[in-house]
Order: structure tokens, then sequence, then C-alpha cells
């Protein structure tokens, strides 16, 4: 899990979208995972705890900022019509509402 910075996240429909930056040379070579603690916080909503994952190998100096999107349908909970995100590194909650 390399350092990175999230800038932004939005939901829409039933796709996260995450704008982050990270240092290297191109970020060509960037590996990305969302991964979920696969806990469900008892609240109502109820909240899920999720992180960002990146493995960037590129050793330069120069910062980039991409923006990646994930199909998160696979989150939802059975019973309930929305949730709340809790993404590691991002101070927001984002609610998903399906």
């Amino acid at each position: 899990n390399d350092y990175l910075n999230i800038n932004e996240v939005r939901i829409e429909d039933d796709c996260l979208f995450i704008n982050f930056g990270s240092s290297g040379c191109s970020g060509e070579s960037w590996e990305l995972k969302l991964i979920d603690s696969s806990h469900i916080l008892e609240s109502y909503p109820p909240q899920r705890n999720i992180r960002l994952s990146l493995k960037n190998e590129e050793a330069c100096q120069a910062y980039f900022i991409r923006e990646v999107s994930f199909d998160i349908s696979s989150l939802q909970i059975e019973g309930v019509d929305s949730l709340y995100l809790n993404i590691e590194n991002f101070d927001d909650q984002i609610l998903y509402e399906y």
C-alpha cells in the first residue's frame, strides 16, 4: 500500500469514483484495488470500511492526479437501501443509496 492522496470521491449509480494523486514517473504502471474490510458496522444506515490500495513502483518526483471508478454493487446490504462508506485517507463519509 503505497502513499496516495484522495482529493474527491463521488458515487454515480453503482460506481464509486475516486480522484487521487501520487508521485511517479507517469502513473501508467500503478496497480489499484478497492478493498472492503468485510465488516458491517451496526448503525443506521450501516457502515462499511473500504480503502484504495496503490502499488506504485515508480521512483520519480513528479506528481500525477488520476480518477478511477469501481462497481460497488457487491457492497450492498440486504434489507436496507443505503449505507455509509468510510474510505481510508478521506475525511468524509459517503452515502451510497441503492
